[in-house]
């Protein structure tokens, strides 16, 4: 079958599908000559899809992720990644993760490209041989990037995809972040010209012990004698974007060789108890901490209260094995302190590593709240750290809140919860348990979960919800002025992540579609357009609206008709339309702040060049509702009646002034009444509410007589 295949497809080696022409490559151009052809190529695979142990090796966000290589030396390497859903799949043949390290492979494919990576989508593998040597070739950093570790592609771009090794590479900086909840790392090391590369975290190798892998990452101190990797292009300079630049993916424990006596204590899983310490608890603070190539000498804890304080007491830590332990007493703790704390350590070569790795007098401590009633989201949100992480990220955690935003019909389709009362620092959202597509708006409930970050966005990985009934009112959006928002800026934007917010024209008027598509400079359209306070300026916050793994599909203002999501008529948006105010809910995705409207009903008065009354909303559609309950006060009976403008089912409940729920009943029609018997229920005041697809019809005390 290969055969036939072959006949009819053109067979090409990876250095034809890489090479790049020098005069191509000074012009800023990379693109393959192979470009969304279809080719059978042939190459050793570098390094096996799936561990002894079961894990996927690459770590290539919901796909498959490996390198072929044929020979070494310039443009001998290739990716070969396969998303799933997207890609053709089944592949035909062998199917990748089944590949092994040394596997002589012919593949048939589709070259394509991700950013300027060049790649090929797997559509069949034949294996032909095995246990074929993966040899790495030798290249300089700066053959790859500048010291701003900008791409230098006239001598780059020849090892986009090829196994190499560098020499001599010092550790300059470690940089670790959080992806989908799991705490990653990547490192810069420089040449003695200062040219740098970025070490990755592709594969499993260089993961955590929360992301499967064992790897402590290196300290500022460290030179490694060798490194070995891939390279991969992550675009930057004449190539846009704001990439790494080349970077390496190491893929084995024998890619990294430690040089001796470089390398400082490697201090690790820093935890404490308690995790939320009252006024009279000495807190505990524990890490591992081991050296690489020697003996930890000494461990010491630095502590202080106050969140601009930079006088730190120290105490020294006891060993106890590779974990140690140091107190923070509670004589220096009141209710609501800052109290923020580090941990250095110093080898048998006199080299001294600090966790955080920046003294933490500049740097970013590790820190918490004393709390003698509890944690709130205030808390976890609150940073002044202008990384945005949660100081709580990945600590176990409960508080409590009211639904601001929930996963049911005419809402946005995911859940978030709100302080009640605050301003600033006071919405999360919550995320990975079933029990929350239950909650509706208004609820009050006390979850309990992990806190993650997600490439900068706060969430909770719920594991329980106990509801609290139903809160007296839904937290107010706090109004703010879309033009703040163009970008991100960790000083205006961070406090209202995950918050309630309306944007207003701070100077009265209204605000205005100032940008239909807010990445139309990039080719792109992933349903966001941008909302301002002057119609011939651009500048303003970015919107979302359609686009199912994102945004509310109850929403009729969209950008582009692939977003008409069937549930609402539909209005696309045009520069220039206007709205006297937008509310939703904040995010922040790839980089950018974005509204989050849930419904219609989130827009106010918006007139549009393809709409210019608006959209009606439920507001709207049952404004000049009727609804009536008698006798009130009562002895025992109360009856409901109710008369609707449209047919629609709507949920009756009778709360006590806790918000729970003790008596409710569905209606359905235009016009009717219900009857209740409150026979079992105590006297005294109570709440009735009338609620249709989360919006409060209507809201009224009952006295029970008894």
């Amino acid at each position: 079958m290969m055969g036939s295949l072959q006949a009819q497809i053109d067979t090409v080696s990876i250095q034809q599908i890489q090479t790049v022409s020098a005069q191509a490559l000074a012009t800023c151009v990379d693109t393959s000559a192979y470009l969304n052809d279809t080719v059978w190529t042939y190459g050793v695979v570098m390094m096996s899809g799936e561990l002894p142990s079961g894990e996927t090796n690459s770590q290539a966000n919901n796909g498959e992720n490996l390198w072929i290589q044929n020979g070494t030396g310039p443009y001998s390497g290739l990716d070969m990644y396969k998303v799933a859903g997207i890609n053709p799949d089944p592949v035909i043949g062998t199917e990748m993760l089944d590949l092994q390290e040394g596997d002589s492979i012919m593949v048939k494919g589709i070259i394509t490209r991700f950013g300027r990576e060049t790649e090929i989508v797997p559509l069949e593998i034949q294996v032909i041989d095995f246990d074929k040597d993966v040899v790495a070739t030798p290249i300089d950093i700066s053959d790859l990037n500048d010291a701003n570790r900008i791409n230098q592609l006239p001598t780059g771009e020849q090892w986009e995809g090829a196994y190499v090794e560098i020499y001599n590479a010092a550790v300059v900086s470690v940089d670790p972040f959080t992806a989908n909840g799991v705490d990653r790392v990547s490192f810069n090391v420089s040449d003695g010209n200062g040219n740098l590369v970025n070490i990755s975290d592709r594969f499993i190798v260089q993961r955590q012990s929360n992301a499967l892998g064992d790897f402590v990452p290196p300290t500022t101190s460290t030179i490694y004698d060798t490194l070995r990797g891939v390279i991969a292009h992550s675009a930057n300079g004449c190539t846009g974007a704001g990439g790494r630049g080349y970077e390496m993916y190491p893929f084995r424990k024998e890619d990294y060789v430690l040089r001796a006596g470089t390398a400082g204590p490697q201090i690790s899983g820093i935890t404490r108890s308690p995790l939320v310490p009252t006024s009279g608890q000495d807190v505990t603070i524990f890490a591992t901490i081991n050296d690489p190539d020697g003996t930890v000498d000494t461990a010491t804890l630095f502590y202080t209260v106050g969140i601009s304080n930079t006088n730190f007491f120290s105490v020294g830590m006891s060993a106890n094995g590779s974990t140690y332990s140091g107190v923070i007493p509670a004589s220096i703790m009141n209710d609501g302190d800052f109290v923020k704390y580090y941990i250095c350590a110093t080898d048998n070569d006199t080299i001294t590593a600090c966790n955080p790795d920046v003294p933490a007098t500049i740097g970013n401590p590790e820190a918490f709240f004393v709390r003698d009633n509890g944690l709130t989201i205030y808390d976890l949100q609150f940073t002044p750290y202008n990384d945005g992480n949660s100081l709580y990220r990945s600590r176990d955690v409960t508080v409590r809140g009211v639904i601001t935003a929930a996963s049911g019909v005419d809402d946005l389709g995911f859940v978030y919860l709100q302080q009640p009362g605050a301003t600033q620092w006071a919405g999360i959202s919550l995320v990975q348990n079933q029990a929350l597509s239950n909650l509706t708006r208004g609820d009050s409930v006390e979850v309990s979960g992990t806190v993650q970050e997600d490439f900068g966005f706060t969430r909770m990985a719920v594991l329980t919800v106990v509801p609290k009934g139903t809160a007296n009112s839904i937290p107010e959006a706090v109004e703010l002025n879309p033009d703040l928002f163009n970008s991100y800026d960790f000083a205006v934007t961070e406090a209202y992540e995950g918050m309630l917010v309306k944007y207003v024209n701070p100077n009265g008027g209204g605000i205005f579609i100032v940008e239909e598509n807010a990445d139309a400079g990039g080719g792109n359209n992933f349903a966001e357009y941008r909302i301002g306070t002057d119609p011939f300026v651009p500048t303003g916050s970015r919107a979302i609206a359609g686009r199912d793994v994102s945004s509310s599909l109850y929403v009729s203002y969209v950008n582009d008709s692939i977003y008409i999501s069937g549930n609402v008529d539909a209005c696309l948006v045009t520069a220039g339309d206007s709205m006297a105010s937008v509310s939703g809910i904040l995010a922040y995705t790839f980089g950018n702040p974005k509204l989050l409207p849930r419904n219609n009903a989130d827009f106010e008065a918006y007139s549009g060049a393809n709409c210019p009354d608006g959209i009606s909303n439920i507001e709207d559609e049952l404004a000049g509702t009727e609804i009536n309950a008698y006798p009130n006060p009562t002895q025992g009976q109360l009856t409901v009646s109710y008369d609707f403008p449209k047919f629609i089912e709507a949920e009756v409940r009778l709360m006590d002034l806790t918000g729970r729920t003790l008596v409710q009943q569905k209606i359905r029609g235009l016009a009717g009444e219900t009857n209740f018997s409150l026979d079992g229920v105590a006297g005294g005041t109570y709440v009735l509410m009338v609620s249709h697809e989360g919006y409060i019809v209507d809201t009224r005390k009952i006295v029970l007589l008894k």
